[in-house]
């Protein structure tokens, strides 16, 4: 059974292709908000809403696009803003590469350290996510979890920048990131990187991501109320299958 709670976004072309030539991971920490609003499709869903600016069809209100994204997105460009590119540069990048939280439930408020277990339930979960999606190269938005990062990543090629909301400067996170890219494109050359071997469960993240609905925001009482209880039943099975793998 899957120790991964909260599926990471994996981009249409992230395995054919990719960024650059090169199967990308973005990893980040975690998301925020109420355990109520966790669900199993989370991260696509924040990712269409902050990061590429969509709505959803319901929605009564439209989520403005996060700087957390924006800063991600230019700087794995070797950039230093998002605003120099177009709409469709930026939907184009979001299906080269792959994006997941290492953290698997959600945290209370930003800005603090997470808890300890929350950094061991990620684990797991992470090490789930390097075997599925077969990276050539993790960038690592993080710079407290990057010896994790770093230990759950094999032989792959990884670079650790600042988290964009902590200390995040491009001048410094820039060149960081840029000569992971020539260390992970010197591996291919080399040899050193296997073809992409697909698998269920890719096919499940990959199917998730296309199908998820942007975030909502200010959905109606009636909608609220069904949704939260769906979520309440997909992540209780999650758990529950879970629970039942390690007691096996």
């Amino acid at each position: 059974m899957s120790a991964v709670r909260f599926a990471p976004w994996v981009g249409s072309h992230y395995s054919s292709g990719g960024f650059r030539g090169l199967r990308v991971l973005l990893v980040s920490e975690s998301h925020y908000g109420n355990i109520k609003y966790e669900r199993p499709d989370v991260t696509p869903e924040i990712v269409k809403a902050l990061a590429l600016g969509l709505v959803h069809p319901h929605s009564h209100g439209k989520f403005g696009r996060h700087p957390h994204y924006a800063k991600i997105f230019a700087a794995t460009n070797n950039r230093s803003s998002a605003g120099i590119f177009r709409r469709a540069e930026r939907s184009d990048f979001w299906e080269k590469v792959a994006y997941f939280n290492f953290i698997q439930q959600m945290l209370p408020a930003s800005r603090r350290e997470p808890p300890v277990d929350a950094w061991a339930r990620g684990k797991p979960a992470f090490a789930e996510v390097i075997r599925v999606l077969q990276p050539q190269l993790v960038i690592c938005f993080s710079s407290r979890n990057g010896a994790r990062v770093r230990a759950l990543s094999g032989d792959v090629p990884v670079a650790v920048v600042n988290h964009p909301s902590a200390r995040f400067l491009y001048l410094g996170a820039n060149p960081v990131i840029a000569e992971g890219f020539r260390s992970a494109l010197s591996h291919v050359a080399s040899g050193r990187s296997a073809s992409f071997v697909s698998s269920g469960t890719y096919t499940q993240w990959l199917d998730a991501t296309r199908n998820a609905e942007p975030a909502c925001r200010n959905m109606s009482k009636e909608m609220r109320q069904a949704r939260l209880a769906r979520w309440a039943e997909q992540m209780a099975d999650i758990d529950r299958l879970a629970a039942l793998t390690l007691a096996q």
